[in-house]
């Protein structure tokens, strides 16, 4: 009998034996239903990581899903994303010399032979370059995929797709197939280093003036070469992106570097439709900045280019502009551009849900700035649990693509509740706002734009300047006020820290600058229209 089908076998006895038992109160019921998904979240861990490659990548997306599973199973599967079992030296070396031509101590003086980290695809190995292969010796990060994975990856999918369709005849409702579609077609661009490595290069493309003029944290590391294997890149040194206590110890402000993150990430998004799909803790480092013209005192290093995705402009627009009526809490634009990226008619509000996170009557009031208590994601969660079906028949339709911003989203909300601990909690739905509508701001003057030019009449075409005017007006406008509020923001986070060591403020004041925080933002994020 195989891993997997013991592993399924044991979990399925253990949620029968648990369901069928009788309980004194409620209490003790939901207690014992946490043990088991506990427990059954342990067994699958441990059998996920015994049969390796591509069972690991289906752990990771579904540790992922905080949206829908319970605490203990994405808590417990969460370990899949950065500690999975290494290639041995013997085996490194084999594969070097079948895809590089020459046996690896010849392009290498010196190679740590202890992984600096391991995933399921790959991992990672520090090395200095040989004087012969470079100009200075420089040291380097190596990515290894690990050499079974081409033998049994056609094979394993095969055997996840059989797993998934005997419990989707056991379970009607089970509705995950769409996991196992997104790995056939993700799958073998994250198993090809260098499709990884021209993503590389086109993300630091779009980065490339934010860079020049610093205006962005954001460091790429450069490629040195790569083959479909292996890839050989920059080595830069630094913590986890949720360290923060390495934050701490370099005088880093960690809802400063939530801030940045959202402002990359938002740029990619709404302006560049080029996606990083896979920002888990594990992919981002952070460390002290580099360049003393740096704007920041700290760097962010974006790692793992495998996974992207390309929006089309309308993809890419439309959800801009369904971003935009989230914010505003804007039902009739939530319903307007949820069916427009793929959602179903009339389930715009469980959408909404899915991908925010929030309680409906957190979004309906354009209150999602607020924060995300342990309280609501409990009641979420459990309200899920109550929409089950519906939620698979909405990932189940939605296209690939949408599923994984869907996936990004909560992977960056996750990260924002782990970072924005102090700070300005309302920053990150203003700085949104902001480049949803610049978004929307190239979509309306390339559209007035194309309709001026096409003009048959000069009076028509003077009605079309001056719509094109006031949209422009409204963008401005619109720019000024979130430059103002981050100014301001900025401004006490500068003198919430001087009074920190210092006297401490009185209660009034405390109010008073709440108040003011709070006014500012709802203004911020009502005019983000």
């Amino acid at each position: 009998m195989s891993v997997a089908t013991k592993v399924g076998i044991s979990v399925a006895i253990d949620y029968k034996k648990t369901q069928s038992r009788k309980y004194s109160s409620e209490e003790e019921q939901l207690n014992a239903k946490s043990e088991c998904h506990q427990r059954c979240a342990e067994r699958v861990l441990a059998g996920l990581q015994k049969l390796g490659g591509i069972y690991v990548k289906l752990g990771q997306h579904v540790s992922a899903m905080t949206y829908i599973l319970p605490i203990e199973w994405t808590t417990t599967l969460s370990a899949l994303q950065d500690r999975c079992d290494p290639t041995s030296e013997e085996d490194i070396r084999k594969l070097f010399l079948t895809d590089y031509g020459v046996p690896l101590d010849q392009v290498f003086e010196e190679f740590d032979w202890k992984p600096l980290g391991v995933a399921s695809l790959a991992q990672v190995h520090k090395a200095r370059l040989r004087k012969e292969h470079t100009d200075q010796g420089d040291w380097v990060a190596v990515k290894f995929q690990h050499p079974r994975l081409d033998e049994f990856c056609r094979i394993d999918l095969k055997t996840v797709s059989f797993i998934i369709d005997t419990i989707k005849r056991m379970f009607p409702d089970f509705g995950f197939e769409w996991i196992l579609q997104e790995m056939q077609e993700s799958l073998p661009q994250e198993m090809n280093f260098e499709h990884e490595a021209g993503n590389s290069y086109k993300l630091k493309e779009n980065f490339a003036y934010e860079r020049k003029h610093h205006k962005t944290a954001l460091v790429v590391p450069e490629v040195v070469w790569a083959k479909r294997r292996i890839l050989c890149m920059e080595f830069i040194e630094g913590a986890r992106i949720d360290d923060l206590d390495y934050m701490k110890e370099h005088g880093i402000d960690p809802s400063q570097v939530s801030t940045e993150i959202t402002e990359i990430f938002s740029k990619m998004m709404f302006l560049d439709g080029f996606v990083h799909c896979d920002p888990h803790p594990g992919n981002i480092l952070i460390r002290p900045a580099k360049d003393p013209k740096s704007r920041f005192t700290f760097d962010v290093v974006l790692l793992d280019h495998g996974l992207y995705r390309t929006l089309t402009e309308q993809l890419r627009t439309d959800y801009a502009h369904l971003w935009t009526s989230l914010i505003r809490g804007d039902e009739e634009g939530i319903r307007k551009y949820s069916l427009r990226v793929g959602c179903r008619p009339e389930s715009h509000r469980l959408f909404a849900s899915l991908l925010t996170g929030r309680e409906w009557s957190t979004i309906s009031t354009a209150n999602l700035s607020s924060d995300r208590d342990t309280t609501e994601i409990k009641r979420v969660s459990s309200r899920a649990k109550g929409f089950i079906t519906r939620i698979y028949d909405i990932l189940e339709t939605l296209p690939r693509i949408v599923l994984l911003l869907l996936k990004t989203s909560d992977l960056l909300r996750g990260l924002d509740e782990t970072l924005r601990q102090t700070g300005d909690k309302y920053m990150t739905y203003a700085l949104m706002g902001r480049f949803c509508a610049e978004a929307v701001w190239i979509d309306a003057r390339q559209h007035l734009i194309r309709r001026i030019k096409e003009s048959p009449s000069i009076t028509a075409s003077l009605g079309l300047i001056k719509s094109l005017f006031k949209a422009w007006w409204e963008y401005q406008s619109l720019e000024y006020s979130l430059w103002m509020y981050q100014l301001q923001s900025n401004t006490r986070a500068k003198w919430s820290l001087i009074w920190h060591h210092g006297a401490m403020k009185s209660k009034r004041d405390k109010k008073e600058d709440h108040a003011l925080r709070y006014a500012d933002a709802a203004t911020v994020v009502a005019s983000a229209t």
